[in-house]
């Protein structure tokens, strides 16, 4: 992967697409919606796309880094709430798998962009 392949991608896009296939999953399973484990995941990831809008909106480089670890921070929390979803019969392993790939993908290219800003 070059090192300029986070430039090539709409990150905001991809988190925006994450979030509402999250929302589409539980928006018609209102008895998940009561479980704070559903709660926090719809939370957190629009907590990250909202985070990855505004690294991309910054027009200082110290803000757009802090905005960036906020961001991954919040896509290394999403994974163990997909698992905890999972054994709580609240999410399929299968749509686990594919949410945490998703999130790999733009979490390598969160790591990747905040590498190329200036400290």
């Amino acid at each position: 992967m070059a090192s300029s392949d986070f430039l090539n991608v709409d990150l905001p896009a991809l988190c925006d697409d994450l979030a509402g296939e999250i929302n589409k999953t539980y928006q018609n399973l209102p008895w998940a919606l009561k479980h704070e484990a559903v709660s926090r995941l719809k939370r957190q990831v629009h907590e990250l796309s909202q985070a990855v809008q505004k690294a991309k909106d910054s027009g200082s480089p110290a803000r757009t880094g802090r905005f960036l670890e906020q961001a991954i921070a919040l896509t290394h929390e999403c994974v163990p709430l997909m698992s905890l979803c999972v054994r709580k019969n609240l999410l399929s392993k299968e749509l686990q798998d594919r949410w945490a790939k998703r999130l790999t993908h733009i979490d390598q290219h969160l790591a990747q962009w905040l590498k190329a800003c200036p400290s």
